[in-house]
């Protein structure tokens, strides 16, 4: 979890702090780094506990269908 935490926490001051220089180019190398390792550590959350998927992927399916519901109005109404 702390590489995961680490991954948000530089990709937050990358993209709120006027970061510039040699400084952007090293967070965005640790970015890359932590991010790739993060998506490892998901994969392992996800196989140590495989029921905290579904309440995840119901909330991604209901976004979607919503969203899906939303564009196909706006496409009726025009």
């Amino acid at each position: 979890m702390g590489l995961l935490a680490f991954f948000l926490i530089t990709l937050l001051i990358y993209y709120w702090f006027p970061v510039q220089g040699g400084l952007k180019t090293f967070l965005l190398i640790l970015i890359m780094v932590s991010g790739w390792l993060s998506i490892f550590e998901i994969v392992s959350i996800l196989e140590a506990r495989p029921w905290v998927a579904a309440p995840l992927l119901l909330i991604i399916g209901l976004v979607v269908w919503k969203w899906r519901i939303n564009r196909n109005q706006q496409q009726r109404s025009v």
